[in-house]
């Protein structure tokens, strides 16, 4: 038999090498999938098994934990760290995947023997076929998902939406994620058509195709033609929501005259939604890297925003703004279904040092709002003390501010259950079930509100 490495698109390989550079050197999912040469190397096959392999690790982690506790009863030498990835990975294959056993085993014990040594071989086939043997035990075993879930978020759920809406996130975030297209309006109805059967998906809201493509983003139909941008349907509807409140608003006729900034704007799809809706937009962000992604895809859209890169919580704005969005810094886990390292990551958030933040964003952006301008705060986070919690903290301190509160516009998607009493509008994860394709129901969990400066 051939080595493995000489073989450059195994597969199991490279699922290695992704689990090691997310588990071992912590890096962010999203960033190996857009950076690691060896997975885009693969067919689109090969990487939707890796992506696939790769998020069963994850979702799963304290269940495989649990599972491998049963069978390996020795420590495994911290020097040996594919050895590690080599189990984790056999066992999600084993119990999650669709692929006959014996090709497991085979090729686990191979990579074994190529990564560790021949001497481990035998000790990976043995744990394996263990595993294998007690598969069906150990597949019918009741297992509550929430415990692969840090207890602290699933206590501050609880709290917050109660035992059955929480179930229902996490029953979300376990499936597979999805694509969330924005359609421009410079694209027709036929092209619209061409693109939705190209990526074999649905319209779920107006100008929104969602669909499970795994194939490479610049492949997909009319990427050069720069009519499309990538922005998941949660973050879309506030701003959705946003420039239907500022086209009702009777200060707000003139849109050109309109100064608007976008505080936290990259990768852009805020600040795209908002110029492909004929206004001006100031687009900031402090992240270089984000940025640089935004520029790539105003390159691509051919979209002129004039782009700063200021820290937004001392930024000396040159004039008062009619219109603020600060899509804040947050723990992101709205987004888990998506990032699901989010949970390997972050064992726990520093809510503190978010807040701080988010309330030093709104204290400047407050102060450097025209009266009768709109402020509009949006997180991708599930915490009310990121979301709730901020925003009125920051209205008892600030009385010259109230809420505009979210209505009901037209619109096939109902949002009125996520409308809250006090006008924000809280969208859970579990939220959007519209279709029958279960891999194509959810979305991103957001909060925000609009601020109104009254003097």
């Amino acid at each position: 038999m051939k080595s493995i490495t000489k073989n450059k698109n195994n597969v199991r390989l490279i699922s290695l090498k992704v689990w090691k550079l997310l588990f071992i050197k912590k890096k962010k999912l999203s960033d190996i999938f857009q950076n690691e040469q060896s997975f885009l190397y693969l067919n689109v096959k090969d990487r939707s098994f890796v992506y696939f392999l790769i998020h069963i690790a994850i979702r799963n982690s304290n269940q495989i934990k649990f599972i491998l506790e049963k069978f390996v009863k020795k420590k495994i030498d911290k020097n040996l760290i594919s050895l590690e990835g080599i189990l984790v990975l056999g066992t999600s294959e084993i119990i999650w995947a669709r692929t006959p056993d014996y090709a497991v085993l085979n090729s686990y014990v191979n990579l074994t023997k190529d990564q560790c040594g021949q001497k481990y071989s035998g000790f990976i086939n043995a744990v394996l076929q263990n595993i294998v043997r007690e598969k069906e035990m150990l597949s019918s075993e009741k297992w509550d998902l929430k415990n692969n879930y840090p207890k602290w978020l699933i206590s501050n759920w609880e709290k917050s939406y109660g035992i059955k809406d929480t179930r229902d996130i996490i029953n979300m975030f376990n499936k597979e994620p999805y694509l969330d297209l924005i359609c421009s309006k410079k694209m027709s109805s036929k092209s619209k058509l061409k693109l939705i059967d190209f990526l074999n998906g649905i319209e779920i809201y107006p100008n929104v195709i969602r669909s499970d493509y795994k194939g490479k983003i610049k492949e997909i139909l009319y990427y050069e033609e720069g009519i499309w941008w990538i922005q998941d349907l949660g973050s879309y509807i506030h701003i959705d929501f946003l420039i239907s409140e500022i086209n009702n608003h009777q200060k707000f006729q003139d849109k050109k005259s309109l100064k608007i900034f976008d505080l936290c704007a990259a990768p852009g799809g805020k600040t795209f939604q908002l110029i492909d809706n004929n206004f001006q937009v100031t687009s900031n962000d402090v992240n270089e890297k984000r940025l640089n992604l935004m520029i790539e895809n105003l390159k691509r859209l051919q979209f002129n925003v004039n782009l700063l890169s200021k820290d937004g919580r001392n930024f000396k704005f040159k004039e008062k703004q009619d219109i603020i969005i600060i899509d804040a810094p947050c723990s992101s886990t709205g987004t888990i279904r998506k990032n699901p390292d989010i949970l390997i990551r972050k064992n726990n958030v520093n809510h503190g040092k978010l807040k701080y933040i988010q309330n030093e964003l709104l204290l400047n952006s407050s102060l450097n709002l025209k009266i009768g301008g709109l402020l509009m705060y949006i997180v991708c986070s599930l915490e009310k003390e990121e979301g709730e919690d901020i925003i009125n903290k920051f209205l008892k301190q600030n009385k010259n501010f109230k809420i505009i509160k979210f209505k009901k516009f037209n619109s096939d998607l109902t949002l009125k259950p996520n409308i809250t009493s006090e006008g924000f509008l809280r969208l859970l994860p579990n939220y959007f079930k519209k279709h029958k394709d279960q891999r194509l129901n959810g979305n991103n969990g957001f909060f925000s509100t609009i601020l109104e400066r009254m003097f």
